[in-house]
């Protein structure tokens, strides 16, 4: 994840800034990856710290035992008022160890409205030395006020080459690195549980729901998996699988392609991998899943029907 990590270009322009002395009071990290989110805000705090892991300092900072860079919440905890007064108290107080402190906070889309009102000020006026860097795997809940005082840094989702790549470090010759890392939705930690044997299970769903061919079948197959874990994984199969049907070589498809070429047309299983492609982006917006699916399977239907009418 490390190096995945490093090659963004979030991480890029905020070792910049550091390199330049310009960095700011307060930063936004926008990473979906929740597995790795609090590692994420760690590393960066390392190139805060001018440090690395191998350094005695960067290992307290990797053990999260350095007083002058605390993280929020503690392990299993939620961040809820009390740490929030905690944190703003801990605060006003001089670093241990050098002239400046950082918070880390994990997972700040979880946080109340309570929670975000009451670290605002704090947030847009810390004490001298004090820099704060926050970690959410979504943005949607965090207040605009929050946002209009912090630094945003995006880290997309990392190409399946990427991933691919990071898995292959991991477990070299995987049998199912290079599904995973295309059904994954560019998020590592999913990859790494469909290489690990999750994927036949992702699999088999985006089979069923390409097996949908109307309202009765959407309906039935969206509350089906509805309350699955890797909703954003599934997704991205279905685009997987869309795209594989289309680019096999004609006359010379596995049986699975042959299987989606004979049940949809070219058209559309070609709109399939767009309109799924858009409801990974949408569920990145906390978007209702079984909704969601219902919709993209019955858009996919509504354009292989176009297309059988036009070919009539």
């Amino acid at each position: 994840m490390r190096q995945l990590l490093q090659e963004s270009q979030a991480y890029k322009i905020f070792c910049r800034e550091a390199e330049a002395g310009r960095l700011a009071h307060a930063y936004m990290l926008s990473f979906e990856d929740t597995a790795y989110l609090r590692d994420a805000l760690k590393i960066f705090a390392l190139r805060f710290f001018g440090v690395t892991e191998n350094d005695a300092l960067g290992g307290r900072i990797m053990r999260e035992s350095f007083p002058d860079c605390r993280i929020f919440p503690e392990q299993g905890k939620k961040f809820n008022v009390e740490a929030a007064a905690a944190l703003i108290e801990d605060s006003a107080m001089k670093p241990s160890e050098g002239e400046k402190k950082l918070y880390l906070i994990s997972s700040f889309e979880e946080c109340s409205a309570v929670v975000q009102n009451k670290l605002l000020k704090v947030i847009e006026e810390p004490p001298a030395g004090v820099s704060f860097i926050l970690g959410a795997a979504s943005l949607s809940p965090v207040l605009s006020t929050i946002l209009s005082r912090v630094r945003l840094l995006e880290i997309p989702p990392f190409t399946s080459d990427g991933i691919y790549a990071a898995l292959e470090r991991k477990n070299p010759g995987g049998a199912l690195n290079r599904q995973a890392a295309e059904s994954c939705g560019g998020v590592l930690s999913a990859a790494e549980a469909l290489a690990g044997g999750q994927f036949s299970e992702i699999h088999s769903a985006a089979l069923d729901i390409l097996s949908s061919r109307g309202e009765g079948d959407a309906g039935i197959i969206s509350l089906k998996y509805g309350d699955m874990k890797y909703k954003r994984e599934i997704l991205s199969e279905v685009q997987r699988l869309c795209l594989a049907a289309v680019r096999a070589p004609s006359g010379n498809a596995d049986g699975e392609s042959r299987a989606l070429l004979s049940r949809w047309s070219v058209p559309a299983l070609l709109a399939g991998a767009e309109i799924f492609g858009g409801a990974v982006r949408d569920l990145k917006f906390n978007a209702y899943f079984p909704a969601l699916l219902y919709s993209a399977m019955l858009s996919m239907t509504e354009e292989d029907n176009k297309w059988q009418k036009l070919s009539e």
